[in-house]
């Protein structure tokens, strides 16, 4: 009968977990603007607390907090499509590079060791743009005698381009709305949420918000600091290499190294195949290794112990599975958003004694176990 009942807990269990999550998933155009809209506003709280003791009105602090995040992020934004495009028009030179790289690479190959010739026509670039410019050819015939199909095909990819951008601007836009309401009317959910819950345990509940609003703006606004500063760095390094589009690179290299020690890998093998795309002669690969080392011994041994300290307390393995996880539920924006969440749901278990052994899991450092969880005697 116990077996039996084990086995009904643990179909429910895995029953709601896949309920939950496909919930999830279908609710990502309302969920993922209202989310960001949380932690970007957890994020300027501290301005707008500032600018009220100096004796501004609430809306008034309110709207300049919101207008300061949503500069920022238009120049970001300005920042990435304008390194993009300069990536974007320097493909076609890339390609050319990439063709005379692999010459070089199979004639090191044939002239070191057994393989002939013949066997590496096969894959070589020149091989592969013949039979491109073979299927180009049939392509192009083929487009002269539909050209009236390509262009209402074009026209439905005009319409489609157009209805996406006009889908990012509106979520942009209303997640800067919801930014400014959650931080005015802050005051309102935080009541709300003490409401919920016996005036005997409102103290332990203004806590955990309390520490759950700090840990997450805390981590956040140091993890922002970090990756300008690796930007820099990054940069510094790739720009002396004279690798081609440096910044967007390190803006790329600095955003993945969130993720505990993939994402540095990760980043470092990204730099390393556009160089070797690009230039990617010795000194140049050298460079960019030396850089990505000394960054990160900057980063894990000097910054991040006086920027980011302990403040977040999450075990390096829970921040990966919670990154992937966020990847698999809402892409990109489920990355970015997983680790500030993740570190609120690890404060609220460590503080609630009935998910305490989750809080002990999910934490990096030891924490008390409840009086009232502990074993008699």
């Amino acid at each position: 009968m116990e077996g039996r009942r084990i086995v009904l807990y643990i179909a429910l269990f895995l029953a709601a977990s896949y309920f939950f999550f496909v919930g999830l998933v279908l609710a990502e155009p309302f969920l993922v603007p209202l989310l960001t809209a949380l932690v970007l506003a957890l994020l300027m709280l501290p301005i707008a607390n500032r600018l009220e003791r100096w004796g501004w009105s609430k809306i008034l602090a309110t709207s300049v907090s919101t207008l300061t995040l949503l500069i920022v992020t238009l120049g970001f934004i300005t920042l990435l499509i304008v390194q993009i495009k300069q990536f974007a028009d320097d493909w076609d030179m890339m390609q050319s590079k990439l063709e005379d790289k692999f010459e070089e690479i199979s004639e090191w190959l044939v002239n070191e060791t057994p393989i002939e010739k013949e066997q590496l026509d096969r894959v070589t670039p020149k091989e592969i743009s013949e039979a491109n410019g073979a299927a180009q050819e049939y392509q192009e015939e083929a487009a002269r005698e539909e050209e009236d199909e390509e262009a209402e095909e074009m026209g439905e990819q005009a319409v489609s381009a157009l209805g996406a951008f006009m889908s990012f601007s509106v979520d942009f836009l209303i997640t800067f709305v919801y930014v400014f309401f959650l931080i005015h009317f802050r005051g309102r959910f935080k009541e709300f949420l003490l409401r919920l819950f016996p005036l005997k345990r409102r103290q332990k509940v203004k806590e955990v918000i309390y520490q759950s609003s700090f840990v997450s703006r805390n981590y956040l606004a140091g993890r922002i600091l970090l990756g300008i500063i690796l930007t820099i760095l990054y940069s510094i390094g790739l720009y002396i290499s004279g690798m081609e589009n440096a910044i967007l690179i390190s803006m790329l290299a600095a955003a993945l190294s969130i993720i505990p020690f993939i994402g540095n890998v990760i980043g470092y093998g990204i730099a390393i195949a556009v160089s070797l795309l690009t230039n990617g002669d010795t000194s140049a690969l050298l460079i960019i290794t030396a850089t990505f080392l000394i960054a990160q011994f900057i980063d894990s041994y000097i910054l991040q112990p006086i920027i980011l300290g302990d403040k977040l307390n999450v075990h390096p393995f829970f921040i990966i599975l919670s990154v992937v996880l966020g990847n698999a539920v809402w892409g990109v924006m489920g990355m970015v958003l997983s680790i500030p969440l993740f570190a609120i749901v690890a404060v609220i278990c460590r503080h609630v004694p009935e998910l305490n052994p989750f809080g002990y899991l999910f934490s990096n450092v030891d924490i008390q176990e409840p009086e009232t969880q502990k074993n008699p005697g």
